[in-house]
């Protein structure tokens, strides 16, 4: 009997290392987790506001962290009751959705999404190429950055999804397939496509093929929160905060393209949406082949065999590839990563705009840090020049965002990045960054600079103009024509100060959108003020005192200056 019991243990011992070791490796770096994740918010403790964490694998609930408050002032502490904003992890609710519908069979990755869409509805595609689901998922569909109606202020200005997107639609400025540029608008007209295949508004369907399915009853998509109600009620109460711990005013705003950041949940939901994706056998999909096509990948870095995308999940390069997907909102902050490979997974909610240290840094505890040699066995050749970011602003009113450029150097070397020099291209996780000459370096910056001062003179002059009159006590025609001109340029720059205030403060780009017309109104007026002053100057030029000529022709390089930005930038653009 007990050769046999020996033999037994020894038994069950090799079936444990054949078959167990896998697991217990994977587990490894969830040990003692919670410990790590404690010290690491004690260090950190100063610039914490509200952070919830949980450490899952496929089957449980490894660690879950409640720490600091929902509301500083007040002293309200986060716990397992308190929601936060999803942002862009709501991303992953789209994504879900429409795997759903492939596993049905009633939609293609490949198909022209047209096919999905009511008549006619796409209007700003530019190129013969069709957009399909997987380029929406690579945010590969050439649409540049839609930066206005992203927010509202209250429910009232938000927008059934059929109608905001076809109302919203950015230009397509990259051929579809040809460059990664992240799209919030791309994911709402993915979720919209959701609604025209089911029949159902979106945030309906995700209720009842995802959230009831899971269990999910603390979590709210609709875009006023109004289904429901627990949600909502801790919602109002929820208190936002910048990374520093300064509090914003105001908290909250509406997502108004809700599919692509609207969610708000608790921890304990966002643990069972995000465990559901690890598990490959959850009331998610109905067969495990879809969660194992989710996880493949739908787009490489390029000239590599890494994956950039799977399905709408990042890779997440830390000390091995994890997947899942980051986001903000106006004062959250979240994040899903998941390990197939490891079966291990984190989920982190903020209260904090923005916020790096939890969503970031924190995860390095479990899945080790970035090693460039690990992925690409040595190290990397960094990229020369000037680049401009794909997820931008080409063409259209705020063209003027687009002007901000960046370079690699040393301390760039930690950052995951692969450098295409075939095409110029910096590929990183969310999104390109794109080579630009030096030529248009300089000219952007040269009259945007030019444009600058030429502001700033303009209430100088205006004083000087105002004392020279009142010591003649006469009234000059030329002094006149400068000062007309001087007022009509900064009435320009008065309306766009004040679009971009009301950009800032989340107002319907309708309320504000006439003042693009208004500026097209000055600069034709512009226009034609430079020719009478160009006209009057021939015609006086040899009796003009030279302190009038020298004001008359800095006036004539101010007007031209403001024309040239207005055209180049695109401030004309009000349709």
């Amino acid at each position: 009997m007990k050769n046999k019991k020996r033999i037994s243990v020894l038994a069950l011992l090799m079936l444990y290392l054949c078959f167990g070791a896998a697991n217990v490796f994977a587990a490894g770096n969830a040990d003692n987790i919670g410990d790590k994740i404690e010290r690491f918010v004690s260090e950190n403790e100063s610039t914490t506001a509200g952070m919830a964490v949980t450490v899952f694998d496929s089957e449980s609930e490894l660690y879950t962290g409640c720490f600091g408050f929902t509301d500083m002032e007040q002293r309200v502490r986060t716990d397992r009751n308190s929601v936060f904003e999803w942002g862009s992890t709501t991303k992953l609710l789209v994504w879900s959705s429409v795997m759903q519908l492939y596993e049905q069979g009633k939609i293609s990755f490949d198909a022209d999404v047209r096919d999905y869409l009511p008549e006619g509805y796409l209007k700003n595609l530019r190129f013969d190429k069709p957009v399909t689901m997987t380029h929406l998922m690579n945010h590969s569909a050439g649409f540049q950055e839609r930066l206005w109606d992203v927010f509202a202020n209250s429910e009232d200005e938000i927008l059934d999804l059929g109608e905001l997107v076809a109302k919203r639609q950015p230009e397509q400025v990259f051929e579809p397939g040809s460059v990664t540029a992240y799209s919030n608008w791309g994911v709402a007209l993915a979720g919209y496509i959701v609604e025209c295949i089911s029949g159902q508004p979106f945030y309906e369907y995700v209720n009842q093929h995802i959230f009831s399915p899971l269990g999910m009853k603390h979590t709210s998509l609709k875009p006023d929160y109004s289904d429901n109600p627990f949600v909502r009620e801790a919602w109002d109460r929820l208190v936002c905060y910048t990374t520093d711990c300064k509090k914003l005013e105001p908290s909250r705003y509406f997502v108004s393209i809700y599919p692509a950041g609207s969610c708000v949940s608790t921890i304990g939901d966002y643990l069972v949406f995000a465990q559901a994706l690890l598990n490959r056998e959850s009331a998610l999909f109905a067969k495990p082949e879809t969660h194992d096509l989710m996880f493949s990948p739908t787009l490489y870095y390029d000239g590599t065999t890494i994956p950039r995308c799977c399905h709408g999940m990042w890779m997440i390069p830390l000390g091995k590839p994890v997947y899942g997907h980051g986001g903000n909102t106006a004062g959250c902050s979240a994040y899903i990563l998941l390990s197939p490979e490891d079966n291990l997974g984190m989920a982190v909610m903020t209260n904090q705009s923005g916020e790096i240290t939890y969503n970031c840094k924190m995860p390095e505890l479990l899945f080790g840090q970035f090693d460039e040699m690990k992925y690409f066995g040595q190290k990397r050749e960094l990229p020369t020049g000037l680049f401009k970011t794909a997820r931008s602003v080409f063409t259209g009113p705020i063209k003027l965002y687009n002007i901000a450029f960046m370079g690699f150097d040393e301390e760039s070397s930690g950052e995951f990045w692969v450098w295409n020099r075939e095409t110029g291209a910096v590929c990183a996780p969310y999104g390109d960054s794109l080579s630009v000459s030096t030529w248009n370096v300089v000219y952007e910056l040269t009259i945007a600079g030019l444009w600058l001062v030429s502001i700033v003179v303009i209430p100088v002059t205006l004083v000087v103009m105002l004392i020279c009159r009142l010591r003649r006590g006469e009234s000059r025609p030329l002094g006149q024509w400068a000062a007309v001109a001087m007022l009509l340029r900064l009435a320009v720059v008065g309306i766009a100060a004040y679009i971009v205030w009301s950009g800032l403060t989340y107002r319907p780009s309708d309320s504000y959108f006439w003042g693009f017309a208004v500026i097209a109104a000055l600069a034709l007026a512009l226009g034609a003020w430079a020719v009478v002053g160009i006209v009057g100057l021939n015609r006086q030029g040899d009796t003009m005192k030279k302190g009038t000529k020298f004001v008359r022709v800095m006036t004539l390089s101010g007007i031209i200056i403001t024309l040239v930005n207005i055209l180049y930038w695109n401030l004309f653009m009000f349709w």
